[in-house]
């Protein structure tokens, strides 16, 4: 017979079950930006892949690496998506930061996912066309930043001649329709859902494929010292965030995706069904990073050899 005492006994078993559970369990605290480049961490929290790891996730968004770097540093999260430009500025800087996942790659996709967009009908072609104007970019001295004015140089403009203005990507819209800018430039899903409004707006070229076609964006990075305490819990969360990757890659017009993507973006369903999305990488190509270090050099970001495989997990890259 199954006595009182035998019933306490098993909720005890549960109780320190339990218990034990939540002592192994993981936080990893996240940051990131609410664009469509970061989907399979939120597919990846969504669909049980963290959690099967032991890992509880903590997301937190923010405008861009330049601005997360800092909190990175200070321990206000533990990994961080950020731009390839902005990690290797800070690293330069004396930063000690390690690149723990892959994050963005530009491949060869007939759809565009980000460009440079102005009001429709002003005449903007060229780089030669924005001098004396102002760009949008989400931060300076980051990825946007950098390709836009390599893209104004490469395609006939002086970038000292136009101002760049900070605009978080939300809001880089609104500003073009306000005329407190004259070009941003913008990636998913605002840069889809400003495009496909003809009326108002007009693609104007896309700088990172006209520039560097196979550029490396962003990934996600932490510091070297919390990288050196917690190899386990890393390997745990790029084992995780990979599998969000696989699932995200293999159903970019699934209704759950869209469900996924409106969740963390506070975009509209009806308008993430209209994104044209691009497949994501599951390793880092430093051959990639290093072209883009190559650009930063010849634009005066960095002085020096940044030493890419030492900053790089190995379990980034395979």
């Amino acid at each position: 017979m199954f006595s009182m005492r035998n019933l306490s006994r098993v909720l005890l078993t549960a109780a320190f079950a339990a218990l034990a559970t939540a002592a192994s369990a993981q936080t990893v605290r996240v940051n990131y930006i609410p664009i469509t480049d970061v989907t399979p961490l939120f597919v990846a929290i969504d669909k049980g892949y963290f959690k099967d790891e032991g890992l509880t996730i903590v997301p937190t968004p923010s405008t861009g690496g330049a601005a997360g770097v800092p909190g990175l540093m200070a321990g206000a999260f533990d990994v961080m998506y950020g731009n390839v430009v902005s990690t290797m500025l800070a690293q330069q800087q004396g930063f000690k930061l390690e690149v723990v996942s892959a994050g963005t790659k530009q491949f060869d996709n007939p759809a565009n996912t980000n460009g440079m967009v102005a009001r429709k009908g002003e005449g903007i072609r060229t780089g030669k066309d924005l001098e004396g104007k102002t760009v949008a970019v989400n931060t300076r001295n980051g990825i946007i930043w950098l390709f836009a004015r390599a893209w104004i140089a490469k395609s006939g403009g002086d970038a000292t001649k136009v101002t760049f203005k900070e605009v978080p990507f939300p809001q880089m819209p609104d500003a073009l329709r306000g005329k407190q800018i004259d070009a941003a430039f913008m990636v998913n899903p605002f840069f889809n859902a400003s495009v496909t409004d003809p009326n108002t707006f007009e693609f104007v070229a896309a700088p990172y494929r006209e520039v560097q076609p196979d550029v490396e964006v962003g990934h996600y990075i932490s510091t070297q010292e919390y990288f050196a305490k917690n190899k386990e819990t890393l390997a745990k969360y790029n084992r995780a965030f990979r599998k969000g990757v696989q699932w995200y890659n293999a159903n970019l017009k699934d209704p759950d995706l869209i469900r996924i993507i409106s969740g963390f973006t506070k975009m509209q369903p009806e308008l993430v069904a209209k994104l044209n999305l691009q497949i994501l990488p599951e390793i880092v190509n430093l051959d990639s990073v290093a072209t883009t270090v190559k650009l930063m050099k010849d634009n005066g970001l960095v002085t020096s050899d940044i030493d890419l495989a030492a900053m790089t997990a190995p379990d980034a890259l395979k």
